[in-house]
């Protein structure tokens, strides 16, 4: 069932797909709007959340004061807003996505790399060679996507 979806939201037969036109619409948009469109990586705010959160802080236009780092206002935010918070708000546990899933199934490990856990090789591949394809050209950095040079097994 998963490989089906996946493969629907791939090709934009599932809300917010095809994926790759998604990412890649708001990286665009976040090159030649750059103080309108703040683009982030999962895979970097895990690696180094407090950047991130102060960096969207910054963006919005209401940066952190020295004192606010200090008393660890923005641990608490991090905190706050972690997996393991929003996956016991009443909300999530009970609630559903448009009736298309329970909002439940939208937290899992929150693990970089754990959708390996739930993709076959070939969905993996097929899914890295076209994310490639569609941003060779865009000037995206690839700072944290990083391919496997081998699906996983």
């Amino acid at each position: 069932m998963i490989e089906e979806d996946f493969s629907k939201f791939c090709e934009g037969k599932f809300p917010y797909g095809p994926y790759g036109d998604h990412v890649l619409g708001y990286w665009k948009e976040s090159v030649q709007n750059p103080n309108k469109v703040l683009f982030m990586e999962y895979e970097g705010l895990k690696e180094d959340p407090k950047a991130h959160v102060k960096k969207l802080a910054e963006f919005v236009g209401y940066p952190f004061s020295e004192e606010e780092e200090n008393k660890g206002l923005i641990d608490e935010i991090i905190k706050l807003c972690s997996l393991e918070s929003l996956k016991e708000m009443e909300v999530n546990k009970n609630g559903s996505y448009y009736g298309f899933f329970e909002n439940k199934a939208l937290f899992r490990k929150g693990e970089v790399g754990d959708w390996t856990n739930y993709l076959s090789p070939s969905i993996f591949k097929s899914f890295d060679q076209n994310f490639h394809e569609k941003f060779k050209d865009s000037g995206f950095s690839f700072t944290h996507y990083h391919p496997l040079t081998e699906a996983p097994k």
